[in-house]
């Protein structure tokens, strides 16, 4: 099984990346290969130009994703992590989401270039121990890939206060996918 990582935060102390690297290790110690890639301020957003719809290819701009897309149809799982901040996403999870516009072939509503039943799992990191508003905007930002055929499964969430406890969570969770 192959598994790619998405980070939305390179920050050291970021608690969702922390939570994708515990995944990814477990899931590489049952086995499975993995990779991470932190996405950075080199992320480039979508600019509309349609080149990847002139071509029989992914993205055309070429940045920190662009590695990404290319793995991404022999994935079998996509691990995604960011940040809640005042109740929404960070700005890099709705970017990066964008970008798949690029799986369309043609125009939206279109077929997908890549197979669907991907898993995708979420690791969601806030400050607030409890804030109910974060999950419709999580939803919203998510959304669009069940259209691209991804699978999502829960979103695991840690907040201040159980952030080692659900670091641990998504290290038995990757053992779990992979054993």
């Amino acid at each position: 099984m192959k598994i790619i990582g998405i980070a939305c935060s390179g920050l050291e102390r970021s608690v969702s990346l922390k939570m994708i690297q515990a995944f990814l290790k477990g899931a590489a110690e049952a086995g499975c290969e993995t990779e991470l890639f932190v996405i950075n301020q080199d992320l480039l957003g979508c600019t509309g130009c349609k080149g990847c719809k002139n071509k029989d290819s992914f993205c055309v701009r070429q940045d920190v994703l662009t590695q990404y897309f290319a793995k991404l149809p022999e994935a079998d799982a996509v691990i995604l992590g960011f940040g809640i901040y005042m109740g929404y996403p960070q700005g890099e999870a709705w970017t990066f989401m964008n970008r798949h516009y690029c799986l369309h072939k043609g125009f939206v509503g279109g077929a997908c270039k890549i197979a669907p039943g991907k898993k995708l799992y979420c690791m969601v990191a806030q400050g607030a121990p409890d804030n109910p508003e974060y999950q419709a905007h999580c939803d919203a930002l998510l959304k669009p890939f069940d259209g691209w055929g991804f699978d999502r499964q829960p979103v695991l969430v840690a907040s201040g206060a159980t952030a080692q406890e659900k670091i641990q969570e998504a290290y038995e969770l990757g053992q779990k996918v992979c054993g």
